[in-house]
């Protein structure tokens, strides 16, 4: 069964555009789209055209195509992104489909690998740790691990709590 995402999807990989299927051009008025809507609509209404499967089809197309280009936000995504920008902005809002264009720029990857390649290290942030200029001295790690040690010995277990809380009582 076809997802109700696949729509934009479908007319991405078919190559037809939301303007075309509206048959308007882009950057038109929403006054435009919302006139070739209603005309294309009543056409090919499910209604009007009974047992007609394409048809049914196209006013599915015509009814996605109305939903994106009327919605002043998500006619700005189409027009800017296509339709991977809508599916992106259905999945993870208008910030999540900036931060997706962003990271997949070019100067983005450029700056990364930049970044990898001046500091000798992949995970650029932890340079220092991994080669070593960051880590403690060997005496404090063995100071720690003793202190650590005595700490767990020191401890009262439960049962010479339970001996205490007894006499206590008594």
């Amino acid at each position: 069964m076809p997802h109700a995402d696949d729509a934009p999807r479908r007319l991405s990989r078919t190559g037809t555009s939301l303007y075309a299927v509206l048959e308007i051009k882009k950057g038109a008025q929403p006054e435009e789209i919302k006139k070739a809507y209603r005309k294309l609509a009543l056409q090919y209404h499910p209604d009007k055209n009974p047992g007609d499967t394409q048809a049914a089809e196209v006013f599915k197309e015509i009814n996605t195509a109305h939903a994106v280009l009327s919605d002043p936000t998500k006619k700005r995504i189409y027009d800017q992104h296509g339709s991977l920008g809508i599916y992106l902005f259905d999945h993870f809002g208008e910030d999540g489909v900036k931060y997706y264009f962003i990271a997949h720029s070019c100067w983005f990857k450029t700056l990364v690998i930049l970044c990898c390649l001046l500091t000798c290290c992949c995970c650029c942030c932890c340079c220092c740790f991994c080669c070593g200029y960051l880590s403690p001295p060997p005496e404090e790690i063995n100071k720690s691990q003793k202190t650590r040690q005595r700490n767990i010995y020191c401890q009262p277990t439960r049962l010479d709590n339970y001996k205490e809380h007894n006499r206590n009582i008594k």
